[in-house]
């Protein structure tokens, strides 16, 4: 039965950096069928995380936009209202993954149970957390996923 983060953490991450577009981000996110990355700064610190979920909050300040927003609504728009949309997709893809991130994720040791992990999602609310080493440096992520994949091995 596997116990630690490091025995289920995905080793190979797939990180962005604070000054990435959000556009860039949801294409990495797409091709690699995932739901969110740890942003490093220049100095490879995990500063953040930047999630699906995180980029949707972006649209909440635009008057069109509702979780439920589907493309029905889109063929239901004059074209005035179609061009707002446009320019305001474009500029949420614009800005820089810095102002989307959550920023000072939880992060956790490769050594940490996976019980305590689940635990730590539980109580944040986190989805995913960077493993970092003891000197910092970012050597794993966990996902809910994992950990549910996890259980299957008992």
């Amino acid at each position: 039965m596997k116990e630690k983060v490091e025995e289920i953490m995905t080793r190979d991450v797939i990180t962005a950096t604070e000054n990435d577009t959000v556009l860039n981000i949801v294409k990495v996110l797409k091709e690699n069928s995932i739901a969110g990355v740890p942003v490093v700064n220049d100095r490879e610190e995990v500063v953040g995380v930047v999630s699906v979920s995180d980029i949707l909050k972006l649209l909440d300040d635009f008057h069109w936009y509702t979780p439920f927003f589907s493309a029905m609504d889109l063929l239901h728009l004059h074209s005035d209202e179609l061009e707002n949309v446009k320019r305001d997709i474009e500029e949420v893809s614009e800005m820089k993954v810095k102002d989307a991130m959550s920023k000072n994720p939880k992060t956790i040791a490769p050594d940490t149970l996976i019980d305590d992990a689940a635990q730590i999602m539980y109580s944040t609310g986190f989805n995913r957390l960077p493993v970092l080493d003891g000197k910092g440096k970012l050597v794993g992520i966990v996902a809910r996923a994992d950990i549910i994949s996890s259980l299957c091995d008992l």
